[in-house]
């Protein structure tokens, strides 16, 4: 989770769920990379995934993440 790209995906996740193509434009990284991160939030439980036809989209485990990101804006 440490991974500062993770956090970046996990703060844009907070505000809504989103695409990968989504994550891929707003933070301006590859999809092969964005699909990676997104595998180890899926696999840690911090993230979960539906799918819409070809289209996957993600979206906080709000119980588990909502409190370790704010735990860790209070640390920044």
């Amino acid at each position: 989770m440490g991974h500062p790209t993770r956090l970046r995906i996990l703060e844009l996740l907070k505000r809504s769920g989103c695409c990968v193509s989504e994550i891929e434009q707003r933070l301006e990284l590859r999809q092969s990379n964005v699909s990676q991160h997104l595998r180890v939030l899926r696999d840690c439980g911090l993230v979960s995934v539906s799918r819409e036809g070809q289209t996957v989209c993600y979206r906080l485990n709000e119980p588990l993440v909502s409190p370790l990101l704010a735990s860790l804006e209070e640390l920044s």
